[in-house]
């Protein structure tokens, strides 16, 4: 499985977790790697995510609050 198929297939699991704000691939030691972007980490989170998914590292990245911007910034 590669690592748009694991992301694929527990984004909607994940994102599910309070906290989560978004999911993505990125680079661990060289290796390919699912990053989870979130608030703050949580005890909650700490249990949800684990360290490693289907062979890949999981990288929990805290981000704080993400919010869509109403208008482009000029």
């Amino acid at each position: 499985m590669n690592i748009e198929d694991v992301i694929s297939q527990i984004t909607d699991q994940w994102m599910a977790v309070e906290g989560v704000n978004g999911i993505a691939q990125g680079k661990a030691d060289g290796r390919d790697c699912v990053l989870v972007f979130v608030d703050k980490k949580t005890q909650v989170i700490e249990e949800s995510i684990p360290l490693e998914w289907m062979g890949f590292p999981v990288k929990v990245m805290e981000v704080g609050d993400i919010d869509a911007q109403q208008e482009p910034l000029e």
